[in-house]
């Protein structure tokens, strides 16, 4: 074999190999490890008093031009067995109001954000950004939207933000792919705080 014949075989296999390499990359992200509940990124804890539930149930009214992702996020936090602990209702006139859901229109970099109150019996508030979240805003996509508002559910119901080490809706940042529900993290951090 010729010598350049032998550096064009080489570069080949290593770039084969660092083809592989990045694929295999994202194996560990839908893995059995990463069924596991994940810890919060430095600073955060995950706890029910962090959490807009109130008696087992968030109830909720909504003032929001966003009320399809509104429902889409309270979808994906209700599906199967293993998200049912909490249950996510509208307000009536005999309830508790836990959560309310608002739009804000403000160039502050986040397409929303949960705000706690803490004393019992006061309203949360999650909070969706019409400056991102309308078009030609950076998060007007459906699938973005679905993220932002099924990710500030998350915080309602007691979930911190997650590092980029496991895939998860939890993070700190909107992913592209925009992930729309709880992944196999999420739901494992879920069932630690909830049961």
């Amino acid at each position: 074999m010729t010598p350049l014949r032998c550096l064009l075989v080489l570069a080949c296999a290593t770039l084969t190999a660092v083809a592989a390499v990045t694929v295999s990359h994202a194996v560990p992200l839908t893995s059995v490890t990463a069924r596991k509940a994940a810890s919060c990124v430095r600073g955060e804890t995950e706890k029910r008093g962090a959490s807009a539930v109130d008696d087992g149930e968030i109830r909720y009214t909504e003032a929001t031009k966003y009320d399809a992702v509104r429902a889409h996020a309270q979808k994906v936090w209700q599906a199967g067995s293993t998200l049912d602990r909490v249950k996510i209702r509208p307000d009536e006139a005999l309830t508790v109001n836990d959560l309310e859901w608002r739009d804000y229109k403000k160039k502050d970099g986040r397409g929303g954000y949960y705000a706690r109150h803490g004393a019992s019996g006061a309203t949360d508030y999650i909070y969706l950004n019409k400056y991102y979240l309308d078009p030609p805003g950076g998060l007007s996509g459906t699938g973005l939207q679905r993220s932002v508002a099924a990710h500030e559910l998350g915080h309602a119901l007691g979930l911190c933000h997650k590092t980029g080490n496991v895939f998860s809706l939890m993070w700190t940042e909107v992913a592209r792919p925009p992930i729309t529900g709880p992944t196999e993290v999420d739901k494992a951090n879920y069932k630690k705080l909830w049961g």
